[in-house]
């Protein structure tokens, strides 16, 4: 009989981490040569990024919500299982997009910040960035779930009219 053995773990592969701010800011500085224009165009762009991605967030809500409007009554109807699905599917969609409008397109503007050193400022408007990361990362998690619980009672509805 043979010892079952642990794999070794030292072969997977690891998850990069993060750089820090400074980690990131350092090489931006560098690759732009200083120049804040350059560089805060690039940090601007990325939050358009998630900007756009946001929008995206809130069109799949919107479809959720629309749809439910002419479909919500039937899966309703087919028992209280498909009903609390929905029911929870539509709530948890709702507080994605509050999180995206709240955490991603609240308007907030780089030009506001106060004058800073070009460090400063970069890292801050960095940390800005990964702050509507993460909303976004949270929403997005938010949505997903939201929307198989609403699939799945939508599943429930057409299962249940099945011919016998």
């Amino acid at each position: 009989m043979t010892e079952a053995r642990l794999p070794d773990h030292s072969t997977l592969p690891t998850l990069p981490t993060l750089p820090t701010l400074d980690e990131e800011a350092q090489p931006l500085l560098q690759l732009y040569d200083g120049d804040a224009a350059k560089i805060m165009g690039a940090i601007e762009r990325q939050l358009a990024i998630l900007a756009g991605r946001a929008q995206t967030l809130l069109s799949l809500a919107g479809l959720t919500i629309t749809v439910t409007g002419f479909s919500g009554a039937n899966i309703a109807r087919s028992g209280r299982l498909p009903a609390s699905l929905l029911v929870a599917g539509l709530v948890i969609v709702l507080l994605a997009a509050s999180l995206a409008m709240a955490g991603i397109l609240r308007v907030r503007w780089t030009t506001s910040m106060k004058p800073a050193p070009l460090d400063v400022a970069v890292r801050t408007a960095l940390a800005l960035r990964n702050v509507e990361t993460r909303a976004f990362s949270r929403a997005l998690a938010l949505l997903v779930v939201g929307l198989a619980l609403y699939v799945s009672s939508v599943a429930l509805l057409l299962l249940g009219n099945l011919p016998r």
